[in-house]
């Protein structure tokens, strides 16, 4: 993806500043400094009773009519901080570079599309749907373009998880690996339905996206 260089570099420009044991503001301060005068995200962080101490997870949005990309980082309500150990920081940086890359990826979707069209959808933020129902959940996955942005994060997954293993071998047994959260989203969200033709579209997507993530 062709801003993953800089989200990584300026992620990696700001390691010192965020391992340790930060409140929850801050955490978000410092990111939302470093990606000030570079890329439209702003982050935020919401709370939830249901996340551990050591629990945290990062979603975002697009909003199309401000050309905004929104990431949040989701915490624990039972506490006011967080810890970024050194051995933690690679997995936090590429779980907050992906998320980044996958609001990139639905700006350069819109970015190609008539102004009037985006009218007709709701741009309220939602960053954590608590209340749709599984029939929502798959309707959302089977977008195209929620597919293209998925087959990214499942192409960046492959790379990270298995960096010395051939990306297009852990492809063809994707269905044996635990460790790709994102296309064990998919499993688990369309389980005992024939859900093929999104499978391979998927898959398709994925393969394509393999060669430009290192």
């Amino acid at each position: 993806m062709f801003l993953a260089p800089v989200i990584d570099d300026v992620l990696e420009s700001k390691k010192s500043k965020l391992i340790g044991e930060w409140g929850y503001p801050q955490i978000v301060n410092t990111l939302n400094r470093a990606f000030k005068n570079v890329e439209p995200f702003k982050f935020h962080y919401e709370t939830y009773y249901d996340y551990g101490r050591n629990d945290y997870s990062v979603s975002g949005l697009y909003i199309m009519d401000t050309d905004t990309k929104h990431i949040v980082l989701n915490f624990s309500k039972r506490c006011t901080a967080f810890e970024i150990s050194p051995r933690s920081w690679s997995q936090f940086k590429f779980d907050v570079s992906q998320v980044c890359q996958h609001e990139t990826i639905h700006q350069t979707q819109w970015q190609h599309r008539d102004s009037d069209l985006m009218a007709e959808f709701d741009t309220t933020v939602d960053f954590r749907n608590t209340t749709g129902s599984i029939e929502d959940e798959k309707e959302y996955l089977a977008d195209v373009d929620e597919i293209d942005a998925y087959a990214h994060d499942i192409a960046m997954e492959i790379r990270f998880k298995y960096p010395k293993r051939n990306p297009y071998e852990i492809l063809k047994t994707i269905d044996t690996k635990r460790n790709l959260w994102s296309y064990t989203y998919y499993k688990k969200t369309f389980r005992g339905e024939d859900w093929s033709h999104i499978k391979k579209r998927l898959l398709k997507k994925t393969f394509l996206w393999l060669p430009y993530i290192h």
